[in-house]
């Protein structure tokens, strides 16, 4: 049976353009009769609060979403359904491509990467040492495949969309994992099989299909996405959840309905279809 999912962080009160995209999911789930899971990605407990998770639940059923699997509200989230549960599966995972020698210990600090000075891949670092993360290494020559939802097929390259990702926390911070092994164990144990992300997730999604080729996961490796248009604000910045005045919460808080986003929904979904034929038209 097709199952596609809706996967909030709860990092902020959801704006616009996380409508959108549920809006599309939604779409999609009920013309090709998939399931919807509610997954609320809450591995990064420092950014999560109780408001932004409860904000969901309202969220959803404002814009008139229904989800036949997950939490049904924020307290069946805590109690039953929270990612720190399964924290344990992921490290499983991460430990696998350590011991496969996909993974190096790094110890540098954020200021060195965004400025492009990691040289730790080629240093012998432990990975015991307290202070250091574990990243993913990124051939520069694998190529995964992207099957898209609407028809078109790619291959692109891991390492040309992204540095090396980060895959578990130093110890100092936890030991952690992080998004990218959770939210594709996740995928792989819910038997995900269609993916609606902004195109900002792209990255992730390469980066993520690449993942399961090293683990073994082909379930995922046939998994079908749409890469949707972000949607922005006036000045063409990308939305922001810290930005509370243009917040779901905010409409609903002066009497606002949903009908605006799901005709911004279903307009761009169709321009997504009506621009994939004319792409295959000879």
């Amino acid at each position: 049976m097709p199952r596609t999912r809706i996967a909030p962080t709860p990092s902020g009160f959801l704006h616009p353009g996380n409508a959108i995209n549920f809006l599309i999911t939604d779409e999609i789930a009920h013309s090709i009769g998939a399931s919807i899971r509610l997954r609320i990605d809450d591995i990064d407990a420092e950014r999560m609060r109780s408001a932004f998770v409860a904000d969901v639940f309202d969220s959803l059923r404002w814009l008139g979403i229904d989800w036949q699997e997950g939490p049904r509200d924020a307290a069946d989230h805590e109690r039953s359904f929270s990612l720190h549960g399964r924290i344990g599966r992921y490290l499983e995972q991460v430990d696998l491509l350590k011991e496969q020698g996909d993974l190096y210990p790094c110890t540098c600090s954020r200021t060195e990467l965004r400025n492009g000075r990691c040289a730790c891949r080629s240093k012998s670092l432990r990975f015991d040492d307290h202070y250091a993360a574990w990243r993913l290494r990124l051939p520069q020559d694998a190529e995964v495949r992207v099957v898209d939802l609407i028809g078109r097929e790619r291959w692109l390259r891991p390492a040309a969309l992204m540095p090396d990702p980060l895959l578990r926390q130093r110890a100092e911070l936890g030991a952690r994992p992080v998004y990218q092994i959770a939210s594709l164990i996740d995928d792989v144990d819910h038997g995900i099989t269609h993916i609606v992300r902004g195109a900002d997730l792209l990255p992730s999604t390469v980066c993520q299909l690449y993942l399961a080729e090293r683990l073994g996961l082909e379930s995922f490796q046939q998994v079908a996405f749409l890469h949707h248009p972000l949607i922005t604000d006036s000045k063409g910045a990308k939305l922001s959840k810290s930005a509370g005045a243009a917040s779901l919460k905010a409409m609903r808080a002066k009497g606002q309905g949903p009908d605006g986003l799901r005709d911004q929904a279903t307009d761009l979904l169709q321009a997504m279809r009506d621009e994939a034929d004319q792409s295959s038209v000879p």
